[in-house]
């Protein structure tokens, strides 16, 4: 998702400072991403299996479906979300946690990927869309790519999400605190990967580390990036 990346990666700047000394025991010294959403292993079983299934061409949602994963964003709710992400981060990264604090005090990062996610038909305050762009980034990073995206390919990604939330239910009845929470957590993981993943060009230890981080956090969620590839029809199991 390159022109993505592109607005993204304005807007955080240089936020990553990537440790002099040894790296983690996962291989990488910043571990902020590995998501901290709650539920997602139940969801990323239901991936798995929306990965087995063909979609019939064309088939829409449902607008009431549609409407199950959008929220209404609490500018208030934004800026507590954000301070607990800083929070969070603070115990493996002080020093990033503190860049974190002077971007998100400088600027309204998740506003900023308004424009970049309309391009290919997402939005920002939509859950399923907010876990297309992790999951598109995070299987990217993975492999070391620095491709943009179709439109084609980020629906069908969307539409995999979508139906997988549909399928555990994970979505019945949260409010949109709840669904705001979500989505703007998977957002700016999202967008440190693509923070980490620019950082790691032309470096290729640093990039190995940086695919076996992501890879790490993916499997807190149950995707295994490995076994799956991204196609125009979304992700399908890897040969």
């Amino acid at each position: 998702m390159r022109r993505i990346r592109r607005v993204l990666l304005c807007a955080l700047g240089a936020i990553v400072v990537w440790p002099a000394a040894a790296p983690a025991q996962d291989g990488w010294g910043w571990t902020v991403i590995i998501p901290s959403v709650t539920g997602t292993d139940t969801l990323g079983q239901a991936l798995r299996r929306t990965m087995q299934e063909q979609p019939q061409p064309g088939a829409a949602a449902p607008a009431a479906e549609a409407a199950a994963f959008r929220y209404i964003p609490s500018p208030e709710r934004r800026r507590a979300n954000l301070a607990a992400f800083v929070d969070r981060s603070r115990a493996t990264d002080p020093q990033g946690a503190d860049n974190l604090a002077k971007v998100f005090a400088s600027i309204d990062v998740v506003e900023q990927m308004r424009a970049p996610l309309a391009a290919v038909g997402l939005r920002i305050d939509d859950v399923a869309d907010a876990y297309a762009v992790y999951w598109i980034n995070a299987w990217q990073a993975s492999r070391g790519v620095d491709d943009d995206v179709s439109r084609a390919t980020a629906q069908a990604v969307r539409g995999q999400a979508a139906r997988a939330m549909a399928a555990t239910g994970q979505l019945r009845g949260a409010g949109d605190a709840a669904k705001q929470e979500m989505a703007e957590a998977l957002l700016i993981q999202a967008a440190l990967i693509a923070d980490a993943l620019k950082q790691s060009q032309g470096k290729p230890e640093l990039s190995r580390q940086v695919a076996v981080a992501v890879s790490q956090g993916a499997r807190g969620m149950s995707l295994d990036l490995a076994s799956m590839t991204l196609t125009e029809k979304g992700f399908v199991p890897a040969e």
